[in-house]
């Protein structure tokens, strides 16, 4: 009987050990009614130079900075706001600036720079940028390799990445553009660049070394495919996950080692059925599950990604629908994981990761 609890307790301590523990939450301006939730969008995280933590997250007015763990909501920065009726936003930073990405129109459309060098005091908007024959208004994602200092940039029309040169972070240069046809979602890191290819149904990989002339890769349809929706690679390049943001369509693993003969090596669904976006550390993928809320899967066997953690921020249901939970953040320096739904509520969870990593 002793033995037969000791066993029991070792089992119970290992399942425990990696943990989404619940910090707190914050409810930001959005418009939430029976048949409507919109507001809440995208979230990102801001480590400023002294270790602050913070979480900026899109709302339906623009966007607000939360310094964590206090979940005080320390400045609000006003973004366009008209024709949309999903006030999606999207952010990432560089340096100790923000950018800031909207389909919405009006007041500060185009690229939006923050400069968040006054926080906790203070964060505010120092540039808009337009683009070239306002290529930049209306844009629904951006990413930026942090390690070359540069930004890729959808166009106004979903068809056209646009590349600028950050080197004076205020005034972005632009330096060069790929046309793909049709693209939803692209990530970028040292000179490579994932797309995510909407309706096209493929994603792609590019060598971006040459600014002006981005080299393919490769070129994946997906089998079957839904809405290809994002794409995030491994650590190493290897491998990338993908999402279709489509009810019954898996979120996928590939080998992409062979970029002639990439191969689909794995697949997993929530319990909601229906996946917006997969970001990628080490041997976990941090999703935004809709209504199924976050999940953490580990792909220590790529052909079998395992729920090691999850927590439900939409407590509703688990119905298939793209109400909840919309973006999910890597862990922070401090182990800090940002969840927003469309309510507008951003979730400021605790990742404990196993005692081996």
């Amino acid at each position: 009987m002793t033995r037969l609890l000791a066993l029991t307790l070792v089992l119970v301590t290992a399942a425990s050990a990696q943990t989404l523990d619940l910090v707190g939450t914050v409810d930001l301006p959005a418009v939430v009614t029976d048949s409507l939730e919109t507001g809440g969008s995208d979230v990102w995280g801001y480590v400023a130079p002294d270790g602050a933590e913070y979480a900026i997250m899109g709302d339906i007015d623009g966007v607000s900075v939360v310094a964590v763990p206090s979940l005080e909501v320390v400045a609000r920065i006003p973004g366009p706001t008209e024709d949309a009726r999903w006030y999606w936003r999207d952010i990432k930073t560089y340096g100790e600036y923000a950018y800031v990405v909207t389909e919405a129109t009006g007041p500060s459309e185009g690229l939006q720079i923050i400069d968040l060098s006054g926080l906790p005091e203070r964060a505010q908007e120092v540039a808009v940028m337009r683009g070239p024959g306002d290529a930049l208004v209306s844009s629904h994602n951006l990413s930026i390799d942090t390690a070359t200092g540069h930004a890729y940039v959808l166009d106004s029309n979903g068809e056209t990445v646009v590349i600028l040169d950050l080197d004076d972070p205020v005034a972005p240069v632009v330096v060069g553009r790929l046309d793909v046809g049709d693209v939803h979602d692209v990530f970028a890191r040292e000179d490579r660049l994932y797309v995510a290819e909407g309706r096209n149904p493929t994603y792609s990989i590019w060598d971006t070394t040459d600014k002006a002339a981005p080299a393919l890769v490769s070129r994946v349809t997906v089998p079957n495919a839904g809405y290809v929706h994002n794409v995030w690679p491994t650590d190493d390049g290897r491998h990338v996950v993908t999402t279709e943001e489509t009810a019954e369509k898996t979120v996928k693993v590939w080998n992409v080692e062979d970029p002639e003969n990439p191969e689909l090596v794995g697949e997993w669904l929530g319990a909601n059925r229906i996946a917006h976006n997969a970001l990628v550390r080490g041997r976990y993928a941090f999703l935004s599950h809709y209504t199924a809320g976050v999940y953490v899967l580990d792909l220590a066997d790529l052909s079998a990604p395992t729920v090691v953690a999850r927590h439900d921020t939409y407590g509703r249901n688990d119905d298939v629908s793209m109400d909840g939970n919309w973006g999910v953040t890597l862990p922070s320096p401090g182990g800090y994981v940002y969840g927003s739904d469309g309510t507008g509520r951003l979730t400021v969870l605790r990742w404990t990761p196993p005692a081996d990593l």
